[in-house]
Parts: structure tokens; sequence; C-alpha cells
């Protein structure tokens, strides 16, 4: 398959993919065009076992994943307090959200990357298409996810 034609047939997966993980569009179409630079650059390493979709929505993830970290290091901690009325003012709410936020991703996969999808809004049968799956492996998936974390964030508590 020329490079062409494998952009033409899947780069609107992979930016929907991407917009699925939480990514908005400008990010989601930057980050699809270099998930095929690196396609490309890897071709060799896809072994053509699993779907060529599904390879390139891996390469996505982490190059999304990549720029999430990126981002959460650059932010200053004048926005963090900015959002609140005051530096008291939902200290608790933030250090809860941060909390649920390391369980997430501490998730294996692919159960963080449908947890994610999920969390960003995206229906069941989308996320199930995306990865390759059907659409009640995708909500089994998120819901074990979702006990996972609730369980581990019970035992926190105690």
């Amino acid at each position: 398959m020329e490079l062409e034609e494998l952009y033409r047939r899947h780069y609107g997966m992979v930016v929907g993919f991407l917009r699925g993980l939480g990514a908005d569009g400008a990010l989601a179409e930057e980050l699809a065009a270099e998930t095929f630079c690196r396609a490309v650059a890897r071709i060799g390493q896809f072994d053509g076992r699993g779907r060529l979709s599904t390879w390139l929505c891996q390469i996505a993830k982490h190059l999304y994943f990549d720029e999430c970290r990126r981002r959460r290091r650059q932010a200053p901690l004048e926005a963090a307090e900015a959002a609140s009325s005051g530096p008291e003012d939902g200290l608790l709410e933030r250090e809860t959200a941060a909390e649920l936020r390391r369980l997430a991703a501490a998730l294996p996969e692919p159960a963080g990357t449908v947890f994610h999808m999920r969390l960003a809004g995206r229906p069941f049968r989308e996320i199930g298409a995306a990865l390759g799956r059907t659409e009640p492996w995708a909500r089994v998936t998120y819901f074990r996810a979702k006990n996972q974390i609730l369980k581990e964030w019970e035992g926190l508590q105690r």
C-alpha cells in the first residue's frame, strides 16, 4: 500500500481516535500527521499479525499521552491557582482529581485507553471500533477499569 493510500484510508480514523482520547481538533490533526510520519519510519516493526488501523492507533495514543505529559510539565502553577477563588478553595478537589488521574494512568492497556476515551465522552461503539473490537468488549473493559479504580480509591481512603 502506498503512503498516499495509507494516509487517505486511515487519516480520518486516527483523527477521530485522538479526539476520542481528548485531543482538540488542531492537536488531533497535528498528532495524526506525526502518527503517519512515525508509521512510515517504523513500518518494518509492523508484523502484520494485527490490523494496521490498530497499530496506527497505538502510535497515535503514545504520541497523545507524550503530549499530555509534556503539557502537564509546562503548565504553570499559577494557572491551577487561578482556577479557584483562593489558594485554599478547591484544594481537596484538586488533590482528589490528581489522585484519580494517577490511578487511571496506572491502568494496564487497553483498559487505560478505553477509560480515557470514555471520559472524553466517546460512545462505546466508537471506542470498540477504534481499537478493533466490539461495543460490548468496550463496555466490559470500561466497567472493569472503573471498578478497579474505585477499589484502589477505597483502599487509599482507609
